[in-house]
């Protein structure tokens, strides 16, 4: 019994990453896209700590892996293909339909996540912008605009939520922040966007956060083609699965 009780404690931590993606939808069309977003946040630190816990009490399985993913599905999912549909709702666009392009980022998110329960190559490095990076783009967007009351135009809401919908499929190998290997040879981007990264959230809140997403890839492009060009991903197969997704 006591067994089936640790067993089961990350995948409560998962559900509650669920939870956080369905009441920050409702938040979301409540009106309050700024509480949707801290939602958005609590939903990746559950995702973090259930993986985290598995790992601990030694008994992460299957059942966890999909579970995460489906609860991931809501949380960085259809909650931020929401945000970014309500900010383009709220502006004027040519033709209205144009603000169901933002679901793209859902399906695609989808997609994303049931293909790396089933790619063995994403050890130490992702295909594709995770999608918690994309949840936390928009979050952070979110909570930017509540703050300052600056609101993006439609258009250029509507050209990012099709750039994060790519990004979420492309083949793009992105590093991870997990990873293990600390390193400074070869990894120079890795640490320069890091410390950019941090340099931005400190200077700009949570828009210098959008822009550590939105270079996200970039570095990651200049760190395997540049720093590591060499690297086989392939080499990395022993090393420990990466929960994010």
């Amino acid at each position: 019994m006591t067994m089936r009780i640790r067993a089961f404690i990350p995948n409560v931590l998962t559900l509650c990453n669920l939870l956080c993606g369905c009441v920050g939808i409702w938040l979301l069309f409540s009106g309050r896209p700024g509480a949707a977003g801290v939602l958005v946040f609590a939903a990746a630190a559950f995702d973090v700590f259930d993986g985290m816990t598995a790992r601990l009490l030694g008994v992460s399985g299957s059942l966890g892996v999909q579970l995460d993913s489906l609860a991931d599905v809501v949380s960085f999912g259809v909650l931020p293909a929401l945000m970014a549909f309500t900010m383009m709702r709220s502006q004027a666009l040519v033709w209205d339909g144009l603000a169901f392009a933002a679901f793209l980022m859902a399906l695609c998110s989808a997609y994303r996540l049931a293909k790396f329960n089933i790619d063995p190559a994403q050890k130490s490095s992702f295909s594709g912008l995770p999608t918690p990076a994309n949840a936390v783009f928009w979050a952070a967007l979110c909570l930017h605009q509540a703050r300052s009351g600056q609101v993006l135009g439609g258009y250029y809401v509507l050209v990012l939520s099709l750039m994060f919908a790519v990004l979420l499929v492309c083949p793009w190998r992105m590093f991870s922040l997990k990873s293990r290997d600390w390193r400074w040879k070869g990894r120079r981007f890795f640490y320069l966007y890091v410390i950019l990264s941090v340099a931005a959230v400190c200077f700009s809140g949570f828009l210098g956060l959008c822009i550590a997403v939105v270079f996200y890839p970039v570095f990651s492009y200049l760190h395997y083609h540049m720093d590591r060009p060499l690297e086989n991903p392939a080499e990395n197969s022993g090393d420990e699965t990466i929960k994010i997704q």
